[in-house]
């Protein structure tokens, strides 16, 4: 049977890109083999992606002449964000980050009942997350848990959407079809499916991929699909 992949690629600036080289990863312990299910080690995943948060707090710089700046990582597709915001991601550190952890444990925790296969491993093709309705695999980057929770998040919940799309095909092992929900054409979301990853594929397949991008930042739209379609 053809493996058809189904995956989430962000256009990253090339030095968050390239910052984690294709070696083995310094993460351990990241999985779970439960009676014929697949699955993320959520305790590990907690402790590391509390870690990558702590590297998304600003940094506040003391200059010379007696000013101040801070500095700080972006996250992927986010724009300008004001003083404000940067204080407070300073004042509560990692904490900023706490209900991004918590839906990406409670979704993690939906999958795995569900017995959906899901695994952390390095994807070749530089896509960051996979489906592969074949295997009933969710893939996602190593690199991702290093990004941070919001990231990873957002990546799970891509993913999670194919998943939703498949069960409302008929099968988790069908190829996903397209739910029918209103599509988003964000430049940000136009960006992402103008890639080369996405340039070989089907006027259709780009539709069912917006979808995914549309509402993978929709809170808890992800876990609603999930318990609509796949029972």
């Amino acid at each position: 049977m053809k493996k058809f992949l189904f995956g989430l690629l962000f256009l990253l600036p090339l030095l968050i890109y390239c910052s984690s080289p294709k070696k083995k990863n310094s993460f351990n312990n990241f999985s779970n083999n439960q009676a014929n299910n697949q699955s993320i080690n959520i305790n590990n995943l907690s402790i590391n992606l509390y870690n990558s948060d702590k590297k998304l707090t600003p940094k506040i710089i003391h200059n010379n002449d007696g000013t101040s700046t801070y500095r700080y990582i972006k996250k992927p597709g986010e724009g300008k964000i004001s003083l404000e915001e940067v204080k407070e991601r300073v004042l509560l550190g990692p904490n900023y980050y706490k209900k991004d952890r918590e839906d990406v444990i409670n979704l993690l925790k939906r999958i795995n009942e569900l017995k959906i296969n899901n695994k952390l491993d390095y994807i070749e093709s530089g896509a960051l997350g996979l489906w592969i309705p074949s295997d009933d695999t969710i893939v996602i980057d190593y690199r991702v848990v290093e990004m941070g929770s919001p990231t990873f998040l957002n990546v799970l919940s891509h993913e999670a959407i194919h998943v939703a799309q498949s069960c409302f095909s008929g099968s988790r092992n069908k190829y996903p079809e397209r739910i029918g929900l209103p599509l988003a054409y964000s430049t940000e979301l136009n960006l992402n499916l103008s890639h080369n990853l996405y340039s070989k594929k089907s006027e259709e397949v780009i539709k069912i991929e917006r979808e995914a991008f549309t509402y993978a930042k929709e809170e808890g739209v992800a876990i609603r699909l999930l318990n609509e379609f796949c029972k």
